[in-house]
């Protein structure tokens, strides 16, 4: 359930980057010139956590189920 948190959490920002580059790109010749690019950093690194999470967690459980 975390690691799909992590994920999600990764999509509303990356989202939200684009979203905010629309906004404040309105009229302007470059519209993708945003002077946050600090959301999509922090979008990859969610994605990263939340990937490495799920597998983790994944493997702990593959692990387990052989064990019993």
């Amino acid at each position: 359930m975390t690691g799909t948190i992590f994920c999600f959490i990764s999509a509303m920002l990356y989202s939200s980057y684009y979203l905010c580059a629309a906004i404040t790109g309105a009229g302007q010749l470059n519209p993708f010139y945003a002077p946050f690019g600090s959301l999509k950093v922090f979008a990859v690194i969610a994605l990263i956590i939340g990937v490495a999470y799920l597998i983790i967690s994944e493997y702990g459980y593959l692990k387990k189920k052989k064990k019993a």
